[in-house]
């Protein structure tokens, strides 16, 4: 008896043995590379996924879950938590909800928006914000938006138990797989903010926003570290001297913004002393008395600049990462300009169908990427 088992332990090993060899002989001839899908850690970063639904884009943000999942999620299987104001929550009926369900593999919660967190304060002039939003455009519900992104939205129940927030928007596109974890990816090289993109952004639409920004600064000097990369966002060092001094204003602004959609931060990027005074700044009490300190609903400050002023004056420039084999190559949003890879996990084609943009705004963005990978004061530490 004790030989038969001797026998039939030595034939499962001998079979498992022949097993992984097959399977490794397999991967190897079809190309694949999948040691570069298992993640590297026995333990997952505390992380989650976190996207705010719009009443109109429900449909879009389902098919955005879907592409998350099939391109990197189903792999790293990091909770998600869809957000939606609390006037429309409505929106969310048991069947998308089921959906979301089937789609994340029970992975997706819902949560919605702290009232103090969205509504316009009642003691604003809504005619006036109406008035506003009829000049310049951006609907209260977009004003809202950036108003929760700015600094809200660290502090939501939903997200108070998690290291790591990765926004990310609906209206996006992922062609290719990603092979490795993007939050891995940061706590390996020691940063604690990564980003896909650099955009710049529109003055006229935040008229106030440098000036405010330059005489916070000026009054929390003291807080502003030595080797914080202001370059970024100030143009050169004569402007980073003007905005401490609090004479800073848009003309000083060089208006390069990291784009936010999609964006993964350790919390204690937005919980250090600096970048709370730094948006509480932008809510203080004294808008009570002038109309320096309204520009979410009076003006359009956007959350990407807000963000990018403060992690300019808090971060140094290697605490910043951008995933350049990411934007504008795999990531793709507002079906914006993208360059197809020539890899077989993509499913696109290079060509110049893959770009649907004019050739001009082609051109502009290739040369904003460019001057920004050159620039030697850059706020970011380029990842190949």
């Amino acid at each position: 008896m004790v030989a038969l088992l001797s026998m039939f332990r030595v034939r499962i090993a001998l079979c498992s043995a022949l097993l992984i060899f097959l399977l490794g002989f397999w991967v190897k001839i079809s190309g694949h590379d999948y040691h570069a899908y298992l993640p590297t850690r026995i333990a997952r970063p505390n992380a989650v996924i976190f996207i705010l639904l719009a009443p109109n884009r429900i449909t879009q943000a389902l098919v955005a879950l879907q592409n998350v999942e099939d391109r990197f999620n189903r792999r790293l299987k990091y909770p998600i938590v869809l957000f939606t104001a609390e006037d429309e929550v409505d929106f969310i009926t048991n069947e998308v909800r089921t959906k979301a369900n089937w789609i994340t593999e029970g992975r997706a919660t819902f949560a919605t928006t702290m009232k103090e967190s969205w509504d316009i304060p009642p003691w604003m002039d809504q005619t006036r914000v109406k008035s506003s939003m009829d000049s310049i455009g951006f609907s209260f519900g977009y004003r809202a938006m950036c108003r929760f992104y700015s600094g809200f939205f660290w502090k939501h129940p939903a997200l108070a138990s998690y290291e790591w927030l990765w926004r990310l928007d609906t209206d996006i596109q992922f062609h290719c797989d990603v092979p490795y974890d993007p939050v891995e990816r940061l706590i390996e090289s020691k940063s604690v903010y990564g980003f896909v993109q650099v955009n710049y952004d529109a003055t006229w639409v935040q008229p106030s926003l440098a000036s405010n920004v330059s005489q916070f600064m000026y009054e929390n000097r003291h807080l502003i570290p030595a080797d914080a990369n202001q370059h970024f966002v100030w143009k050169g060092d004569q402007a980073v001297t003007k905005a401490m001094s609090g004479a800073g204003n848009n003309e000083d602004w060089t208006g390069a913004c990291m784009y936010n959609n999609f964006e993964i931060s350790h919390r204690s990027v937005w919980e250090s002393e600096i970048y709370t005074k730094h948006f509480l700044s932008l809510l203080t009490l004294l808008a009570l008395l002038t109309d320096n300190f309204v520009g979410f609903f009076y003006e359009r400050w956007g959350d990407s600049p807000i963000h990018s002023y403060g992690l300019a004056m808090s971060l140094r420039q290697d605490q910043a990462m951008q995933f350049n084999d990411l934007g504008g190559v795999n990531y793709q949003h507002q079906a914006g300009e993208y360059e197809c890879p020539e890899l077989q996990r993509c499913a696109c084609i290079k060509d110049s169908a893959s770009r649907s943009r004019s050739f001009l705004q082609f051109i502009y963005i290739r040369l904003s990427r460019f001057s920004f990978q050159i620039s030697t004061t850059i706020y970011t530490r380029m990842e190949s």
